[in-house]
């Protein structure tokens, strides 16, 4: 199975993202104008989501 472009620039966006790179910045290099295209673009599990947030100081 090849990985495709399209593969590699969703599988950058969503471990940019995981990684804490604000969407602004994700977005520019991807090339996203749209933020609710961008978060539709992304994969992020309901896991990966609450791992992302645990230690975010709001939740403290």
């Amino acid at each position: 199975m090849q990985i495709r472009t399209h593969t590699g620039r969703r599988s950058f966006a969503t471990n940019a993202y995981l990684a804490g790179i604000p969407l602004h910045d994700i977005m520019q290099i991807t090339g996203h104008r749209k933020t609710e295209s961008f978060l539709k673009y992304i994969r992020v599990t309901k896991l990966e989501t609450a791992e992302k947030l645990k230690d975010h100081p709001f939740f403290s």
